[in-house]
């Protein structure tokens, strides 16, 4: 190649035009999707008073294959979660996301995937999590994270409130959720806003 032609060559390097951004793995995949994450997701929204409580919500029911985008119940794999949580003034607690195992009729164990603390906070936050092609498997043989053990939030009798409407109890808990704990001390007031890229596998 002439001096010329290696110059033209280092400039379009630069300049990307050499980058094949659309080239396709051998599962069909294209390294945008992969980027972008898959094409399941789940937006939440919900506006909620805590009344020095801990309140427990379905994010995204694993048994549940009607009102949520997937077809496997095995186990939940997260790309993506990006969170906006704008509280009152006042609002005094954090919010907890994570997944259940060893659910029954009396308890559950809380597996803590990440905390926002909201102390004393009335700034809209913005908390954006990308796990990468790595992803995040949501079951205990895979994740070392903070464990809450024997929740009473979490029991396969007792119903939590969902994305479609935080106020009517409509989904219970089992092994696999993903939930969202919300925690206050005082009659707080929050609206959470929540994107999840997942998918499902057997």
């Amino acid at each position: 190649m002439s001096i010329i032609g290696r110059v033209i060559a280092a400039i379009n390097s630069v300049s990307g035009e050499n980058e094949n951004l659309e080239s396709v793995t051998h599962d069909g995949r294209t390294s945008l999707y992969i980027a972008a994450g898959f094409g399941n997701t789940q937006s939440v929204h919900m506006d909620i008073s805590t009344n020095s409580a801990s309140i427990a919500y379905m994010l995204i029911d694993l048994s549940d294959t009607t009102n949520w985008k997937h077809t496997n119940t095995g186990q939940i794999i997260i790309k993506y979660i990006a969170v906006m949580a704008d509280p009152a003034s006042n609002f005094l607690g954090d919010i907890r996301i994570g997944f259940l195992k060893n659910v029954d009729g009396t308890n559950g164990d809380f597996h803590d995937i990440f905390n926002i603390n909201m102390a004393r906070k009335s700034d809209l936050t913005i908390r954006n999590f990308n796990f990468g092609s790595d992803a995040l498997h949501c079951t205990d043989t895979q994740h070392f994270g903070t464990v809450v053990a024997d929740s009473i939030l979490f029991q396969t009798d007792t119903n939590l409130g969902g994305p479609d409407d935080s106020t009517t109890l409509a989904y219970p808990s089992s092994d696999g959720d993903l939930v969202m704990i919300v925690s206050g001390d005082g009659a707080n007031l929050i609206d959470v806003s929540i994107t999840i890229g997942y998918e499902t596998v057997t």
